[in-house]
């Protein structure tokens, strides 16, 4: 009994090991992406974008035949693959019809796109238990918080990308780029839920660096819905919780207040091109409803406006694309890949609401929901279905970790049978941490 005992317990401990080892391979992706992302567009060395697409691929491969059966049971899978399938044919489309000349530059950022969104498989395929996603989520997290301390840095030493205006106002973002203000809102979140005031009010100090509108509107949106979770009584300890969100709405106004938003105040009432974007990118669909003009075809296929004569230099970066997903995605490949986006968001933020509203989900796994609803449906003025963004890489990690979490919580519904009301507990008793 005893030696039975001892091979249990060896066996439970590589077990154990399996599951680290898996978890801590795709934190470790999660670590060198952004590396060779930041190092990419800090250099634009072609070594280091090739190496960015390369390592994606490489580490998706093996996971790319259980990914497909898995499609079988998982929706949100099936329509990740025909939003791009999609996609593909409306590029293909355009380019043997020869409607454009960049139709093989088109294709080449689709291949891009795809290697860079193939972390959703990776995260899917790669940790299959819930201690592996538990412990995913972590490195998740810790990652966001280094990205955090990188737009410090940038606005202390200036490195990375450091925007200084007429007036002298200063916008740091760091080696990502101007699209890291989306995803600092992601360790914000999970401050916010685990009762991290002062990491809270750091993470938030950070976004207004970036002062980037759109991020804070993410925020906004992911602090309103953990006020609706908490009133609904979906989440545990409903009064503690809702203290803990009031007092870190109380550090946001405090720090609102302060001379740190400034740059963002002024860029409220700003002018922008977004809603003229939207507007040619809603123009073309009109005109190409069904295939649309291939993937990133808006520059080539928008009308001229005016501004293209009086500002050529902000039009060339203001509309080049349509500044919305929802709509970009419609001009890439019509109303069917829209579509395709659409059902894959609903069913991501219901798989989220699932995964958020299970007993015992952890601070750091309920945040990351919070953050990918915010982003699904706050973000509306900037394109996350890119490659070499850094937001598009977070929202398809996250995704996939969401889209395993519940198929956890169908197995365990599964076995627990059909007298069991309701969702079954996804790692356990409710902790300490427990949202």
């Amino acid at each position: 009994m005893i030696v039975d005992r001892a091979k249990a317990a060896v066996g439970q401990s590589r077990w154990h090991r399996r599951v680290v080892k898996s978890a801590d391979l795709v934190g470790l992706l999660m670590v060198v992406m952004p590396i060779l992302l930041g190092a990419y567009l800090t250099t634009e060395a072609p070594v280091l974008e090739l190496a960015m697409y390369g390592l994606c691929g490489l580490v998706a491969l093996p996971f790319v035949g259980p990914f497909i059966s898995s499609t079988a049971r998982n929706s949100a899978n099936l329509l990740l693959l025909l939003l791009f399938g999609a996609l593909t044919v409306s590029t293909v489309i355009v380019l043997v019809s020869g409607g454009s000349p960049n139709a093989w530059l088109a294709l080449k950022g689709l291949v891009a796109t795809v290697a860079w969104a193939s972390v959703y498989v990776v995260a899917y395929s790669a940790v299959r238990t819930q201690e592996g996603v538990l412990r995913l989520v972590k490195w998740i997290f810790a990652v966001g918080v280094l990205i955090t301390l990188t737009v410090y840095a940038s606005r202390l030493f200036y490195v990375g990308e450091v925007i200084i205006d007429r007036e002298g106002a200063i916008r740091a973002f760091g080696p990502l780029g101007d699209q890291v203000g989306f995803v600092v809102v992601l360790p914000a979140l999970i401050s916010l839920v685990s009762g991290r005031f002062l990491l809270f009010g750091v993470h938030l100090g950070a976004l207004f660096l970036t002062s980037t509108r759109g991020a804070i509107a993410c925020l906004a949106l992911g602090v309103v819905v953990y006020f609706m979770l908490i009133l609904s009584g979906s989440v545990s300890s409903a009064r503690r919780r809702l203290a803990s969100a009031a007092a870190a709405v109380l550090i946001a106004v405090v720090i609102w207040v302060t001379p740190i938003s400034a740059v963002l105040m002024g860029r409220l009432s700003s002018p922008t091109f977004r809603l003229q974007a939207i507007e040619l990118g809603v123009e073309i669909v009109r005109q190409n409803p069904l295939v649309g003009v291939g993937f990133n075809g808006f520059d080539r296929s928008r009308p001229a406006v005016a501004e293209d004569w009086l500002t050529p230099a902000i039009t060339a970066n203001g509309l080049s694309r349509a500044s919305n997903q929802y709509v970009q995605t419609a001009t890439d490949g019509g109303l069917p890949a829209l579509l395709l986006l659409l059902l894959f968001s609903a069913i991501v933020i219901r798989n989220a609401l699932s995964v958020m509203r299970a007993h015992g989900s952890t601070a750091e796994l309920f945040g990351c929901q919070l953050w990918l609803i915010s982003m699904l449906i706050g973000n509306q003025t900037s394109l996350w279905l890119l490659s070499s963004t850094a937001s598009g890489f977070f929202i398809f990690a996250v995704a996939g970790v969401t889209a395993r979490s519940r198929d956890i919580l169908l197995q365990d519904r599964a076995q627990a049978g059909p007298k069991r009301k309701g969702l079954p507990s996804l790692y356990g008793p409710a902790s300490s941490t427990s949202p």
